[in-house]
């Protein structure tokens, strides 16, 4: 059984050209390889899958023989059968298909069904420029410049002639596959900011105001100024190093051109008590030579303001402690990870005698 391109985007079958692009926009971003890093192999298929389903489904000769005929429609010229290798017009491969053609799938079929031997031209586009030509841009951080036009990767010589029924297109010309070339819209180069962050307000979350300038054109000299701009960054709890937080079209705005985009990166700030691993937080806690031998009872304040107790009868130099569930939260996964403390145990200044004292005590023991 064929794809069902409308199931894929989640529309239904009498969707309009804006429904599809509109399901596409809300797919492509969550499932850009680049926003999955973690996933990647998954999401490359599934953006394939959307961007394919988009490609068909956006261009109305396309759709109209994939309604009437399905995928193989479109594969075999919209007869369900193969390829008609006897009339020279195949793609000149194995069985009349294309085998590892980069960025998708070229096919070239003939003898459509009324079609008195007329040939047709499918091109499957690639993803990635299916993307690009949604949003303006191929970085899924800075997209969402919405076009309202169409891909421009329609069939030549068709015009508007509808294209149902698929009969009576044995008379015309034969229908060519060229591409008309988009124009895509010139935009300033995003601003790119460093937002530091405290490791408390990584783990809690907070509204953090923040403050850049950016240029403008001058109404009333024409020159080109710098002026204020206030944002306010909702920090979600767990944001990691790296994050990346867009306002689009916030930025420079220059003539002849979009205006750019405002990119915030979050870092961390070091913090005076933990160390950051992932989704876990190390915590040197420093502990006197007496305490790792007979014994300790400590506490340490959590980023959250408690007070967590730490109590050992002994600690070996080597000893780490876990503590689940006291660490950075992840909210895609609903979980914390771990607090590990770590001991440092300092040595007392000792006179020789009383070295000597301590080595006879363990030689006893």
């Amino acid at each position: 059984m064929g794809k069902d391109y409308y199931a894929i985007l989640g529309v239904s079958k009498n969707a309009t050209e804006a429904d599809i692009k509109k399901a596409y926009k809300k797919l492509a971003l969550k499932w850009h390889p680049d926003k999955n890093p973690d996933n990647q192999e998954v999401a490359q298929a599934k953006f394939q899958e959307i961007g394919e389903a988009c490609d068909v489904l956006t261009d109305p000769q396309k759709r109209a023989i994939y309604d009437q005929y399905g995928e193989e429609g479109l594969k075999y010229g919209g007869g369900g059968g193969g390829p008609d290798t006897d009339s020279g017009e195949s793609s000149g491969m194995p069985g009349g298909f294309p085998g590892g053609m980069p960025g998708g799938a070229s096919f070239h079929f003939s003898g459509m069904p009324g079609g008195g031997g007329r040939s047709f031209h499918f091109t499957r586009s690639n993803a990635n420029d299916i993307f690009s030509q949604m949003f303006g841009t191929s970085d899924p951080f800075s997209a969402g410049s919405a076009f309202g036009d169409d891909f421009g990767m329609g069939f030549g010589g068709m015009g508007g002639m509808p294209f149902a029924g698929m009969g009576g297109m044995g008379s015309g010309p034969g229908m060519g596959g060229g591409q008309v070339p988009r124009q895509r819209e010139r935009k300033s180069e995003p601003i790119v900011t460093n937002l530091m962050v405290n490791l408390d307000d990584l783990y809690t979350g907070k509204l953090k105001k923040v403050r850049i300038t950016k240029k403008v054109a001058d109404e009333a000299s024409g020159k080109i100024v710098q002026v204020a701009v206030d944002k306010e960054i909702r920090i979600k709890p767990g944001w990691k190093d790296g994050t990346k937080i867009t306002f689009e079209r916030a930025g420079d705005e220059l003539p002849g051109v979009a205006p750019a985009d405002i990119i915030f990166v979050i870092q961390t700030r070091p913090h005076d008590t933990f160390v950051r691993d992932k989704d876990d937080l190390i915590y040197h806690c420093p502990i006197t030579l007496e305490q790792a031998l007979c014994g300790l009872s400590t506490s340490v304040r959590t980023l959250d303001d408690r007070i967590l107790r730490i109590e050992e009868p002994f600690v070996k130099p080597d000893f780490v402690k876990v503590i689940p569930g006291e660490g950075m939260p992840n909210q895609k996964k609903n979980t914390k990870g771990n607090l590990i403390i770590k001991f440092d145990i300092k040595f007392p200044d000792l006179t020789p005698a009383q070295r000597q004292r301590i080595a006879a005590i363990l030689r006893s023991g």
